[in-house]
């Protein structure tokens, strides 16, 4: 603990400089290759000789390394630290905020959902202010043709994966045509709706959830009657469910590629 102004002004000033010197690692991060010394002290805004003493700092430390052309790049500690992060970042675990946080603001029913051996299979749920008769529970494997849930599946799984489940829900029904479409605007827009099509009175939206790699790993859906999901509260649950993903996304290490 801090316990006089000299101190604290110490403190401020220490503080401060892990931000500045992060600003370098941070810099090569987003490269996503070597940097010179010139190229890493503009893309973090500071002088080649403030930027050259963090730099030697951070290589002393394993934070990061140079290459046989004195290039810098991530070092040995920032992958174990990298490393241990992924190990700890478990898509159920870092949801639990973001789906309570969501459930809180809408009142709706809130369920994530991963691919299981018999497809979209609910894996955690938090109940929303209102019964539905859908069973919205644990163990759940939820249809892929006529829920948000497995239509996100649907746009993002490869179709080797998906092919096989959606071939028993096909059988004997006829073709759904407009199905390539549908999985196209959900890529596009990045969300699934459906509404009186899993059960009737009910409505849907779910979006996906990507991990460190880039590929889908769950998906998160809301789930109301009708009657409370007009097109005004859809529009802010859709906002909030987004919002959801993306804060979740994060602690799954997951970069969105350029637009």
């Amino acid at each position: 603990m801090l316990t006089n102004p000299e101190e604290r002004r110490s403190g401020a000033r220490k503080i401060q400089s892990l931000e500045v010197g992060f600003r370098l690692v941070r810099a090569i991060e987003e490269a996503g290759r070597a940097l010179s010394l010139k190229e890493v002290s503009e893309r973090a805004g500071m002088a080649r000789s403030n930027a050259h003493l963090y730099l030697s700092t951070f290589v002393d430390l394993g934070v990061l390394a140079r290459n046989g052309s004195g290039h810098y790049l991530l070092g040995p500690y920032a992958l174990q630290l990298g490393l241990a992060a992924l190990k700890n970042s478990n898509v159920v675990d870092v949801t639990e905020g973001p789906m309570r946080g969501l459930q809180a603001a809408t009142g709706h029913h809130v369920h994530l959902s991963i691919w299981g051996n018999y497809g979209p299979t609910i894996v955690k749920n938090v109940e929303g202010a209102c019964a539905v008769p859908v069973p919205v529970r644990v163990g759940f494997v939820v249809p892929l043709r006529s829920s948000a849930t497995g239509l996100v599946f649907l746009a993002h799984q490869p179709s080797g994966v998906t092919e096989p489940i959606a071939a028993k829900e096909r059988a004997g029904s006829a073709p759904d045509r407009s199905l390539t479409e549908r999985l196209a605007a959900v890529r596009q827009n990045g969300y699934a709706m459906t509404e009186a099509e899993f059960y009737a009175g009910c409505c849907a939206l779910a979006a996906p959830i990507f991990d460190h790699t880039g590929h889908i790993c769950a998906a998160l859906a809301v789930l109301d009657l009708s009657a409370r999901m007009a097109p005004a509260q859809r529009a802010k649950t859709l906002t909030l469910l987004k919002k959801a993903v993306q804060d979740t996304q994060v602690l799954l290490g997951y970069r969105a590629g350029p637009t």
